[in-house]
């Protein structure tokens, strides 16, 4: 069975197979009994204690490989698809390269990029346009010595921009998309502009000390803008969760032009005691296929950034919703909900225009780790659980139909409660009044984002009463 959510495999595997060295057994050889036989690579996932893909168990060559090759065969053949840990689009680059280690967290998330002629990989790094071919060499020095552009200090948060000129030298179409990104990421959100305007590339100045970076999407002093690439909010994220194309994606297809300019909104928090390096990398695959064009929404209300406000001690729901126009109906295929500490819950929910109990479509608790669910055939999303805060959307193909509604709300619970769940927290009557911004303790947003089949537009503020569920 296929999960909307990437599984952590690699890291629970690796665990394990330290507790069982701890005790005297053995991970990955053939001499630890199980149930009264012999391990096999299969039995504990193909993986070593390290975490890295047992040469037994490689689907193919991994070794100096350059390139995700795609197509259907697994890096790890004793180990079902992964989305983020065994999947040909997406291949780790610690398992085609075993010497590669940094001193910052995240080097498991790093990918091999497509080859050139069936696709592009776009991303950031201190190394700039030489980072691949120092990668392939071996010469991991660029990871050294990095100046405050990259590696962020602790209690460091920062939101900026970075600018890159994509090498593709002929507009293409694209379907499947893998995002990574470092230990420390809150949130991308990409934009592809125009690259006629002579704007160097690295990171672009704020517009001042301490000012939050808006999305090219809304500041066109970068180019104007040609295309929206999408955005994450987890270190791994892409679509389709599906090694297969899933029958009812037939014809999908996103546009992208000959050599934008890239603009990555970037917002990092380092809530540790070592630096993080702010770094990400994104496959794009080429689709020949392409009949139906889809869209990726923002779904915030025009009035939230200066509207949202909540008063020390008090609470909020932020509720917002789109209605459906007449025509034709626009299907939804991914969702997900964005906010920051100060929000308990984030649900959505459609309420059909033929009436009936409203339809949860994704609910999530955990601010930290906000997942991305799909809405396809293959996809099986697990079942969202309130009562006991767990994560979960429905599963199949969603479609919204003339008149509709779809609704989104954050349980925004700002008091001492709350803060004292988090050593990051301030105490409410400390910070003041909780206003719109980007910074995860101390301000707060709420916004649904995805991908349809259909221009949703913006939402508009929602005050019909609220589903028992929002809150529980």
């Amino acid at each position: 069975m296929h999960s909307g959510v990437p599984r952590r495999r690699a890291l629970v595997l690796s665990a394990l197979g330290a507790a069982l060295i701890a005790c005297g057994g053995s991970h990955g050889g053939a001499s630890a009994p199980v149930d009264g036989g012999f391990a096999t690579p299969e039995a504990d996932g193909g993986l070593g204690a390290d975490g890295r893909i047992l040469a037994a168990c490689q689907g193919f060559p991994l070794a100096g490989l350059r390139y995700s090759p795609g197509g259907s065969t697994l890096p790890n053949k004793c180990a079902p698809f992964d989305a983020t840990t065994n999947n040909p689009f997406a291949v780790r680059c610690v398992d085609a390269m075993p010497a590669f280690k940094t001193s910052f967290p995240g080097d498991e998330f790093c990918i091999l990029p497509p080859p050139p002629d069936q696709g592009i990989q776009v991303g950031y790094h201190p190394q700039g346009k030489n980072y691949w071919p120092q990668m392939w060499a071996g010469d991991y020095s660029g990871y050294t010595q990095l100046s405050s552009d990259w590696a962020l200090a602790p209690g460091a948060e920062l939101t900026q921009n970075y600018r890159a000129i994509a090498d593709n030298q002929d507009a293409h179409n694209y379907y499947r998309t893998y995002f990574r990104m470092r230990i420390g990421s809150h949130h991308a959100i990409i934009t592809a502009n125009d690259n006629t305007t002579p704007i160097a590339e690295g990171w672009v100045a704020r517009p001042s000390p301490g000012a939050d970076a808006a999305p090219a999407l809304f500041d066109q002093s970068q180019g104007s803008l040609l295309g929206v690439l999408g955005g994450q909010q987890r270190p791994d994220d892409g679509s389709p969760a599906t090694l297969d194309k899933p029958p009812e994606d037939s014809g999908y297809y996103l546009a992208w032009p000959a050599a934008p300019a890239i603009v990555f909104n970037l917002h990092y928090i380092n809530a540790g005691s070592a630096p993080v390096m702010r770094e990400g990398w994104v496959n794009l695959w080429w689709e020949s296929d392409a009949r139906i064009l889809e869209s990726w929404y923002l779904g915030m209300p025009p009035n939230e950034p200066k509207d949202l406000a909540v008063a020390p001690g008090g609470t909020l729901d932020f509720h917002a919703s789109w209605t459906m126009p007449s025509g034709d109906p626009v299907r939804l295929v991914s969702v997900f909900g964005h906010r920051h500490f100060w929000t308990t819950s984030f649900s959505s929910w459609i309420e059909r225009a033929g009436g009936g109990a409203p339809e949860v479509i994704y609910q999530s608790f955990d601010w930290s780790n906000m997942p991305s669910y799909r809405y396809d055939s293959l996809t099986h999303n697990p079942v969202p659980d309130a009562p006991r805060r767990g994560d979960g959307a429905s599963s199949g193909t969603i479609l919204l139909n003339p008149g509709d509604k779809m609704h989104f709300n954050c349980h925004i619970e700002y008091t001492d409660a709350r803060a004292s769940t988090n050593a990051s927290a301030p105490m409410p009557e400390k910070n003041g009044t909780l206003l719109f911004k980007n910074e995860t303790f101390k301000a707060e947003m709420c916004i649904q984002f995805g991908n349809t089949t259909g221009n949703l537009g913006f939402p508009s503020p929602d005050s019909s009463p609220l589903p028992a569920f929002v809150a529980p």
